[in-house]
């Protein structure tokens, strides 16, 4: 009996040191994952700092390239008001060649012309 009692243990014994050797072998597994996971982790980490830094940059180029368009958008349409009004001031001032033009027509339209005093 007392034999039967002390093979049970022994068993038991092995059991449990079993048992303690596979979560020893677990605990090993998870740490390589553990660090294996640190590492993309890290990695991970290296890459949204370098994304990071290209996304301002490519941001600053598009404010630049967007301001510059902006900026020859305004110069066109100034360009365009300029000539704009210099043509209407020349055509409206007294004695510019708008006015002369139609002076000269109203001035044809009443002097009777070389054909009618032969008639």
């Amino acid at each position: 009996m007392v034999e039967k009692k002390l093979e049970r243990c022994q068993k038991d014994a092995e059991e449990v040191t079993q048992i303690m050797l596979d979560n020893y072998s677990k605990v090993l597994d998870r740490e390589v994952k553990l660090s294996d996971l640190d590492n993309r982790a890290d990695e991970l980490r290296v890459m949204s700092s370098t994304f990071s830094k290209t996304t301002k940059v490519v941001a600053q180029k598009q404010r630049w390239a967007n301001r510059k368009w902006k900026l020859i958008l305004a110069g066109v349409a100034g360009v365009a008001v300029l000539v704009i009004v210099l043509v209407l001031a020349v055509m409206l001032a007294p004695g510019g060649a708008g006015t002369q033009a139609a002076e000269s027509r109203a001035a044809a339209a009443t002097t009777p012309s070389p054909e009618h005093e032969k008639a």
